[in-house]
């Protein structure tokens, strides 16, 4: 008798005792040590099951409370399991092994050749491995198939395969709004002439083929597209081969990304630069020329050219440091630096120190600040210093925005949500339409003569935007149905039973 030598967990399904002895004395002999279980009944088998796993199932036919056929249907189609599963009986008739082989059994082995047994669980234990590894694969791949569909659904770029005679093979959502289609069935097999104008086909046809030569990737190569709507927008087209298992070359892999929004943003940096340079250069100048005179010996006999160039080298200084104050206030909130000092801030106060601190400026443009008669008595838990400067902003814009010889009204009142609304309406020409969506974004200006003209570079309403949320408050503008705009903000007020409310202003 040959050695023990491998362990073996073997579910028997029997309920003959010698016939039980024979089985096991037959996987002994075939150098198995077989760890087993014998039931005779559907309890006992589906217990066993729910008990430990199996390597292989040995079963009769017919058994006395139970047959082979029920063990067979519990254990694929109720416990869906996968184990080599061997028939040791008597004589079956032909058609019976055959409804047994399709109801999943591996192998039938008669009961009067016992040594046949171990030949038949060898192969079978091997056919169950390579169905396991098998699984796994089949398992991994399709958590990558289910991770690439994700990828292409939810990726807004629009991705695409194409075969080595250029026809589409497969591509996801976003590409197929880029080629106004659909459904899959609209372009698959099809080559991109069917879709774009015969120039870009041909473009893209030449790209493809010298990808397809080469294997070098396209990368990141700049198109633009008019829209249905004549809008134009920009894209970056990548293209790089696919390759089999032998390193041959059977398609190509396009990934196509809107940049509008970056191209847009280079737009927008290249005005802010100039508009930056324009806003250094002219202070700068009129500083420079000032103080020049000043040096004569001519003027300093002339106290009011003097006093005038004073002025002009003060005025301009001014600008230089809001300027530099609002490029460092708008780092400072992109990093998330900016800090607030809170505490309860008056309202009426405030709005009546701004328009104090604005009045003379104004009042040089030919501008009058009029304030609201009768200011409410409420106070805002904020930091007063950065709401003097989002207040100061607007007026400053309102200014800049009014007609000579107009007025700039500044008010509050409270609303019914338990905020105040501080709002500055002027009588200008209002906020351009094509300005609207991107008015509180950074370096956001009309044209670029109007923004020379009146100066700037685009940041005031982005700090002030974020310094008003940053105190949970909203801001926002309204264009007059005649002429001019408001603009608002709102926030919570401060309702602190310790903090006495000022007494109300007369009218």
């Amino acid at each position: 008798m040959p050695l023990l030598r491998t362990s073996l967990t073997v579910l028997i399904v029997e309920d003959n005792p010698d016939d039980l002895e024979l089985m096991l004395h037959a996987l002994r002999r075939g150098g198995y040590d077989p760890d087993y279980r014998c039931v005779d009944n559907a309890e006992a088998l589906d217990s066993a099951l729910q008990a430990q796993p199996w390597e292989v199932i040995l079963c009769d036919y017919a058994l006395p409370r139970f047959s082979g056929l029920e063990a067979l249907r519990t254990i694929r189609e109720i416990h869906r399991l996968d184990i080599p599963f061997i028939f040791v009986s008597g004589a079956i008739g032909e058609e019976a092994a055959v409804t047994l082989m399709r109801a999943g059994a591996q192998d039938f082995v008669r009961k009067d050749n016992p040594s046949r047994v171990v030949a038949a669980i060898e192969r079978e234990l091997s056919a169950a491995e390579t169905r396991r590894k098998k699984r796994e694969m089949d398992e991994k791949l399709e958590v990558e198939r289910q991770l690439l569909r994700q990828l292409m659904a939810g990726i807004p770029d629009a991705i695409y395969f194409k075969d080595l005679q250029h026809r589409y093979i497969h591509l996801n959502d976003a590409e197929r709004r880029h080629l106004n289609i659909t459904c899959d069935e609209e372009v698959l097999g099809k080559t991109a002439d069917v879709f774009v104008s015969p120039e870009r086909a041909r473009m893209e046809w030449e790209e493809e083929e010298k990808i397809f030569a080469t294997g070098k990737p396209l990368v990141e190569r700049i198109e633009n597209d008019i829209q249905a709507d004549g809008t134009v927008r920009w894209f970056s087209a990548t293209m790089a081969p696919i390759r089999d298992h032998r390193g041959e070359i059977i398609g190509l892999v396009g990934v196509t990304r809107d940049v509008s929004e970056a191209k847009r943003l280079d737009e927008m940096k290249d005005q802010f630069i100039a508009t930056v340079r324009h806003e250094l250069r002219t202070p700068l100048t009129a500083i420079h020329a000032s103080l020049g005179l000043l040096r004569g010996s001519v003027l300093t006999q002339n106290i009011g050219q003097a006093t005038r160039l004073v002025e002009i080298g003060h005025d301009n200084c001014a600008k230089l440091l809001a300027l530099v104050g609002d490029l460092l206030d708008t780092v400072n909130l992109e990093k998330g630096d900016m800090r607030y000092a809170r505490r309860p801030v008056d309202v009426a106060e405030l709005v009546e120190a701004t328009i104090a601190a604005g009045r003379e400026r104004a009042l040089r443009k030919g501008v009058r600040l009029i304030a609201q008669a009768s200011l409410p008595q409420v106070e805002v838990n904020a930091d007063r210093e950065r709401l003097l400067q989002v207040l100061a902003k607007l007026i400053a814009n309102a200014v800049d925005a009014a007609p000579a010889d107009s007025e700039v009204r500044i008010g509050a009142h409270e609303t019914d949500g338990g905020k105040v609304r501080i709002a500055v309406v002027d009588q200008g020409p209002g906020v351009p339409r094509d300005l609207e969506p991107r008015l509180f974004k950074r370096f956001s200006q009309g044209n670029s003569s109007d923004a020379r003209e009146k100066g700037g570079v685009g940041l005031g309403l982005f700090i002030a935007k974020s310094i008003v949320e940053a105190h949970g408050g909203t801001i926002g503008f309204a264009n007059s149905v005649d002429r001019g705009a408001e603009f608002f903000f709102e926030l919570p007020i401060c309702h602190d039973p310790a903090t006495p409310r000022r007494a109300a202003a007369k009218g």
